[in-house]
């Protein structure tokens, strides 16, 4: 008599749910790139660091002096690159995140829509079992009221 619930849009709420979980991937890889970046970052600055610390212990010829300068240079540039493209990558995750949230707002929407149906769909059993269980009392109390 009763029949299985079944929610029309299934294809699309499994859709959505695989794109939350593109969404979750491709943020963990953000995230992954970022921190790699921060630490490659922080390796620079520690060496750019002991570099500091090393030139001024010894004493130096002029050539040294000049070839120590633009070694500090080079270095100091690269922790600009790498400050910079650390802030791009940061960007890039904070846009992936936005993408994962409103994945996931669209596949709650879906989710929603489900459970309101699931739930019109077992008040609509209820009463028709209710119609059924009405109309065999009726019948009964009928079949009773007739033999006496």
């Amino acid at each position: 008599m009763s029949k299985r619930f079944q929610f029309r849009l299934e294809p699309l709420l499994k859709l959505r749910a695989n794109a939350v979980e593109q969404a979750k991937n491709a943020l963990a890889s953000a995230m992954q790139l970022r921190i790699k970046k921060e630490e490659e970052l922080t390796e620079r600055e520690l060496f750019f660091n002991q570099l500091l610390a090393s030139e001024q212990t010894k004493k130096q010829t002029v050539i040294d002096l000049q070839a120590h300068w633009h070694h500090r240079q080079e270095v100091q540039y690269e922790i600009r690159t790498l400050e910079h493209e650390k802030v791009k990558l940061e960007d890039i995750e904070n846009k992936k995140r936005d993408e994962l949230a409103e994945a996931m707002k669209q596949e709650k929407t879906v989710e929603k829509l489900k459970e309101r149906k699931k739930t019109e769909y077992k008040e609509n059993i209820a009463k028709e079992e209710q119609i059924f269980l009405d109309e065999i009392a009726g019948r009964t109390f009928g079949k009773r009221s007739r033999q006496r």
